[in-house]
């Protein structure tokens, strides 16, 4: 079995189950030392939903370490075979191994979690030949992937959050302080320059 540690939509349990089906011993975790930052271009965004590859609202979720921040998040195992369909779902990210403590017990443990990149390791790496690149993001988007320009995209942030809610308000209040934009503010700095992104329709509670 794989220990994998998920930090955005699969903070709620229901959204887990529905990516990786048979995965066990889901629990909530600290992993210190690291922070959330939307720094990364979502190709789905573009693929599936329709968002222009010009717009800047194109961010979705990464971490990157961070003195003296501790994010919470969801730690679970899974099968191999589970674990590399993950990883096919997430594989414009680095996977790096991190400590975890259980939130309520403190015991200690270690999982593989996403991360940052850089264009050029990606391309090095994971895209073997440019026809691999041009089939997994050059067909729908022609520029850096990892940018400190681009700003969240508005409905998979309130799915973010929406997914840390579903775990308490002290889960939630974590999220919005130790998540950030491109540009080095907090999501609840973020949301506050921006009364109104969200819409109410989309968030079911009050992230003030």
């Amino acid at each position: 079995m794989i220990s994998v540690v998920g930090y955005g939509s699969l903070l709620s349990e229901q959204s887990a189950r529905e990516t990786v089906p048979n995965l066990s011993n889901y629990r909530l975790v600290r992993v210190p030392g690291y922070r959330r930052v939307f720094d990364k271009v979502g190709i789905v965004f573009i693929s599936r939903h329709g968002m222009p590859p010009d717009s800047l609202e194109l961010a979705s979720c990464s971490t990157e370490a961070a003195d003296g921040i501790d994010i919470i998040a969801a730690q679970f195992e899974c099968s191999e075979s589970d674990f590399l369909e993950l990883y096919e779902r997430e594989h414009r990210y680095r996977w790096i191994e991190v400590k975890t403590c259980h939130l309520d017990t403190g015991e200690p443990s270690r999982g593989r979690m996403c991360t940052g990149y850089s264009d050029t390791d990606y391309r090095l790496n994971k895209c073997v030949t440019e026809a691999e690149y041009q089939r997994r993001v050059g067909q729908y988007y022609a520029g850096p992937l990892w940018r400190r320009d681009i700003l969240p995209n508005p409905r998979y942030l309130a799915f973010c959050l929406q997914s840390a809610a579903t775990q308490g308000e002290s889960v939630l209040q974590n999220f919005l302080d130790t998540s950030f934009t491109a540009d080095g503010r907090s999501v609840r700095q973020y949301l506050a320059d921006n009364p109104g992104l969200i819409p109410a329709e989309v968030v079911e509670y009050s992230y003030r």
